[in-house]
């Protein structure tokens, strides 16, 4: 039974306590590269980029293509193919499903090692990659630089989350949340907003949404907000359905895979009763600035639902 008010279906959320864990993202989609290396002799390795609907990718190169030398496949199903000196980008097919893969080539018009850079492009209903830099050439001691500076950031940022989730199995409830941190001690607390009536929804989703609420913590870490959407679902399909991951997708914006997630069950075929299924993400203040197209899918990547015009209060 879905809770009858969104103060009501925060509270069953927060009992939940422990039971809210992050869910692995599809494993392809989440070691989808942004950088790659090509080494001087071939090594039998393709690298595998993630491609979703309506978000174009770009490959950039450190050295000048072959005029007219890319090849796609099945390139009549994408939007749009448009090669570059340096670079093309590439419209996925509206109709991607996930899973399906495609080869890409390029071949450099200089004539050294390696002569040529092949790609497997994977589609994902959600977690697609919109730039990947290849390097050919050796980089400089500033491209190393960088990158370590980077990898040094991710390496802070695993530490700050060990250290959330160290102290989120302290106290439940609403006391679990002041104590760890993730939601201020003020009169802005939890914020709700009801938006069944605002967001769309394609007729292909896969499951029926009955009522659907967002919401937003102000966190004691400045600038730092969780924002979750809490959904009523029906299943009037054949298959039970269980969430395997969620994504945000604003405007110009990478996909937001979501941090945590919370199904207490899967939501079954035929049931009178509705299950609920909630999705939540950290975010900065400015990041949190919708509309987004918020997409979920099951384990196949297949069985998806899709809701647009999603905003937090």
């Amino acid at each position: 039974m879905f809770a009858s008010s969104p103060a009501a279906l925060l509270a069953l959320v927060l009992l939940a306590g422990a039971g809210a864990t992050a869910e692995p993202l599809l494993p392809d989609c989440e070691a989808s590269p942004s950088r790659v290396e090509l080494p001087a002799e071939p090594t039998g390795k393709v690298e595998e980029v993630c491609i979703s609907p309506e978000l174009p990718i770009t490959f950039r190169f450190d050295s000048p293509l072959v005029p007219g030398s890319l090849e796609l496949q099945a390139r009549e199903r994408f939007e749009d193919v448009a090669p570059g000196t340096r670079s093309f980008t590439l419209h996925p097919p509206a109709a991607l499903q996930a899973g399906e893969r495609f080869k890409v080539v390029v071949r450099f018009a200089d004539g050294a090692a390696p002569t040529s850079a092949t790609f497997i492009l994977v589609g994902h209903s959600a977690l697609g990659t919109r730039q990947v830099n290849v390097f050919r050439h050796k980089r400089t001691v500033e491209d190393y630089q960088k990158e370590t500076q980077e990898e040094r950031k991710k390496s802070q940022q695993l530490g700050q989350e060990l250290e959330r989730l160290r102290t989120e199995m302290g106290p439940g409830g609403l006391a679990g949340l002041i104590a760890s941190g993730l939601m201020t001690v003020d009169d802005t607390g939890v914020k709700a907003k009801h938006i069944r009536r605002d967001v769309t929804q394609p007729a292909s989703n896969a499951l029926v949404l009955r009522r659907v609420f967002s919401y937003r913590v102000t966190t004691r870490q400045e600038n730092l907000l969780r924002v979750a959407v809490a959904m009523q679902l029906v299943n009037q399909g054949t298959q039970p359905w269980a969430l395997q991951g969620a994504a945000l997708v604003g405007k110009d914006q990478e996909p937001k895979p979501m941090k945590v997630s919370w199904q207490p069950s899967p939501v079954l075929p035929g049931a009178e009763e509705t299950e609920v299924v909630v999705v939540e993400w950290e975010l900065t203040a400015r990041e949190a600035q919708g509309p987004f197209t918020l997409r979920l899918w099951d384990q196949s990547g297949k069985r998806l639902i899709t809701l647009g015009n999603v905003t937090f209060p």
